[in-house]
């Protein structure tokens, strides 16, 4: 399941930041390497993330997990696969 999810995750990142898909990797970072503002542009990611994946991720929680664990990619993809399973 998360390798589908960063696959799916990966696409949505390189439609919304304008990146080739082979240019985000797991370790990539969201501000760093993608350019996304946290801030200001994470908000609407979010949102098409939680219409993709039929969850709803709340934006402190996320923001928050992202921040200790250097907003990668990867991390990412393992909360939105942790509400995938939850349902």
């Amino acid at each position: 399941m998360q390798n589908e999810i960063f696959e799916q995750l990966r696409e949505l990142l390189a439609m919304a930041t304008g990146h080739n898909t082979e240019e985000i990797f797991p370790e990539s970072q969201l501000e760093v390497d993608l350019g996304i503002n946290l801030e200001e542009d994470f908000g609407r990611l979010l949102a098409i993330i939680n219409h993709e994946f039929g969850i709803e991720l709340e934006a402190i929680h996320v923001l928050n997990e992202l921040e200790e664990a250097e907003d990668t990619v990867e991390q990412l993809a393992k909360l939105i696969e942790e509400e995938v399973e939850l349902g």
